[in-house]
Parts: C-alpha cells; sequence; structure tokens
C-alpha cells in the first residue's frame, strides 16, 4: 500500500516478513526504490519478522544513500521488530551500532 505524507511517499509492509516472503517484500522494497525519492517504511501492519526482513530493510537504506534518495521508518521500531533488532545488537552502543543506524531504526532526526 502506498500513501504520501508530506515530501515522503509511504510503503505500508503487510503480513509476514520472514524468508518464506524475503522475495515479495524485496520486491515491493526496490521497486519502490526505483519510483520514490523520499520514502517512508510503515512496518505496523508487519505480523512477523525475522532477521531477513532486517537485512532486506538494511540493503534498502544503503540503496537509497547511495542513490541520493531517503529512507526513514515511518515510526520508532517496536514489537517484534524491536525484538529482532535489539537481538541483533543493531540498538545497542556496547554492541557497536552507531548513533545514525540506531536513529533509523528509532525514527529519529538525525538518520534522514
Amino acid at each position: 500500500m502506498t500513501r504520501k505524507t508530506s515530501k515522503f511517499s509511504r510503503l505500508t509492509l503487510e503480513g509476514p516478513a520472514t524468508v518464506r516472503n524475503a522475495e515479495a517484500v524485496h520486491s515491493q522494497l526496490t521497486g519502490f526504490l526505483k519510483r520514490r525519492r523520499n520514502i517512508e517504511i510503515d512496518c505496523s501492519q508487519v505480523t512477523e519478522i525475522d532477521l531477513t526482513f532486517v537485512q532486506l530493510l538494511i540493503a534498502a537504506r544503503k540503496t537509497a544513500h547511495q542513490t541520493g534518495k531517503t529512507l526513514v521508518m515511518s515510526e520508532p521500531a517496536t514489537g517484534s521488530l524491536r525484538d529482532v533488532l535489539s537481538q541483533c545488537g543493531l540498538l545497542s552502543k556496547k554492541d557497536g551500532a552507531d548513533g545514525d543506524e540506531r536513529a533509523f531504526w528509532l525514527n529519529r532526526k538525525e538518520s534522514r
């Protein structure tokens, strides 16, 4: 689902976001990256998350950066997403997560 919010086009991801449907999620992300300049990812409708989903978002963010685009989260990571991020050490300074990385996942201004 697509919705425009201010200067960002919102991509709302829905249902499970796991290795089983990684190809579909990848297609959504890459399609959006090709067509939009400022992208906001909404994960509030995602029902199941694993590390594959986190890897896809990291890759999408890297691609956006390399192509002069902006990719942000619509809201701070919560629930299952936050649990996976914590388990992977992507939110903790002691695990090596830098400020910009944490800012991205927690929807803080620094990452924009």
